[in-house]
């Protein structure tokens, strides 16, 4: 292979050679050891000289070791070889830090979360939704920051285990090659792009894990190595046919049920396109320096492309869905009162409900407006838009009843009367209509609010 690295080594003079020998972390292993050779024919006196060439070149051997696996030594064979092997996983080393540390958070909080009461195999799903997870009711509706919690968090041990897997194999071959802030920069962007990927698909599922991270840095060394220009395609062919099946295998898997291939394609997409722009920042090569005006002018971009995907994401059903559920907790509270005027009630022990009257009308109050809002949705649907109606009915009717009995307590008369049961009757067909509407079947109108007395 052409070592273009020292023709551009010996075109610099000495004190640029000795600002990328100061930097030498920076850059690939390979660059490096040509600059060392350079600095060496030149007979330029350099402290530790000798210690930095043999650190770059264990980074050199290490590179080589994940970029050619054919060449790797084989397997260690005794148990103690196979734990120190498998250790350093997890030990964070000089070229291969920020993968180490991922796999390292990953596993502690789902570790933390089991111990919290999770279920190690299949968690429950509004567990996981509880501690973060990507629902779209939920991230559609103010909490976006689920697009990146989720990215942390696993549906049971196996899924753990094979995305930590996969994180290893591809962040000890990747991050020699682009360095740690590209590397970390690039996950966190494919992370978020698989999180919006499945919202855009499904906004009802609940989505969870490290994978689409994982198929972003699939996607990004799949295309530095087409792109790369120093090494022949005979060397890179292949690596590139091995991402390239890999990459296929597991998006054709994750066309079974339950399985998110939206999130996978979206970090996907990612990784190639951010893959595509440091090949072209670096003159497509190998460099793990990349400078830092061009790196937060990429993120930005691609952050306020982010946004403005998150923000066209069609919302009505999942306000819809959000604001039901929020009805259902207030219509729970709000109807504790009711329930114990039906048991004692009487007109000595009336005043004992009043705080709790108070606190149904203002629970009842809250609902009419979240509804009424609701009701001014463009695209909300039909069947949706029927379900608000007849909700909003009902809850009207409930906020007359609760302040005609706190009004006839207060005026120590009795609150079971003629008004009071037509209130009544109607909040009856109202839960008849909307029983009626979610089974699928017609049913007369009920009472309007106009026709019940004040």
């Amino acid at each position: 292979m052409k070592n273009d690295y020292a023709v551009v080594a010996s075109g610099k003079n000495d004190e640029e050679l000795l600002q990328i020998l100061e930097e030498h972390t920076e850059y690939e292993p390979a660059a490096i050891l040509a600059v060392i050779a350079e600095i060496e024919r030149r007979n330029i006196p350099v402290p530790n000289l000798e210690q930095i060439k043999q650190e770059t070149l264990q980074a050199f051997e290490l590179q080589e070791k994940h970029m050619n696996p054919e060449t790797n030594l084989p397997a260690p064979t005794s148990l103690t070889d196979k734990l120190k092997t498998f250790w350093t996983l997890f030990v964070p080393q000089r070229h291969y830090f920020v993968t180490p540390i991922l796999i390292i958070i990953n596993i502690l909080i789902f570790v933390v979360l089991v111990l919290a009461g999770m279920h190690m195999l299949s968690p429950e799903g509004q567990d996981l939704v509880a501690v973060g997870a990507n629902f779209g009711p939920y991230t559609l509706t103010g909490e976006w920051w689920r697009l990146f919690t989720s990215m942390f968090l696993h549906i049971g041990i196996i899924h753990l285990l094979v995305n930590m897997y996969a994180l290893a194999s591809i962040g000890g071959a990747l991050e020699p090659l682009v360095g740690r802030k590209q590397f970390i920069i690039a996950y966190v962007l494919a992370g978020l792009a698989g999180s919006l990927g499945s919202l855009w698909w499904d906004q009802f599922r609940i989505s969870a894990g490290a994978s689409g991270a994982i198929f972003g840095m699939f996607g990004m060394f799949m295309t530095l190595m087409l792109l790369e220009r120093q090494m022949s395609w005979q060397e890179k062919k292949g690596i590139v046919l091995n991402l390239l099946g890999v990459i296929a295998f597991n998006l054709l898997f994750g066309l079974q049920s339950g399985i998110d291939n939206a999130a996978h394609t979206g970090g996907l997409v990612l990784g190639v396109v951010y893959g595509g722009v440091l090949m072209l920042r670096s003159g497509r090569y190998f460099i793990p320096g990349y400078g830092l005006r061009g790196s937060v002018v990429t993120v930005a971009l691609m952050l306020g492309a982010f946004v403005g995907l998150y923000l066209q994401i069609p919302t009505a059903k999942a306000k819809y869905l959000t604001a039901v559920e929020r009805f259902g907790e207030r219509e729970e509270v709000a109807m504790g009162v009711m329930q114990d005027m039906e048991k004692t009630a009487s007109l000595a022990n009336g005043n004992q409900y009043m705080s709790g009257l108070e606190q149904g009308i203002g629970l009842w109050d809250e609902s009419i407006k979240e509804l009424i809002a609701l009701q001014e949705l463009p695209d909300l649907g039909e069947k949706e838009a029927k379900e608000v109606e007849i909700l909003l009915n009902y809850t009207q009717l409930r906020k007359t009843s609760y302040r005609m009995m706190r009004d006839d307590i207060k005026s120590n008369q009795p609150w079971m009367h003629p008004k009071q049961q037509q209130v009544l009757w109607a909040i009856g067909t109202y839960v008849q209509e909307l029983q009626a509407l979610r089974e699928g079947k017609e049913l007369e109108e009920s009472a309007t609010v106009n026709e019940i007395p004040e």
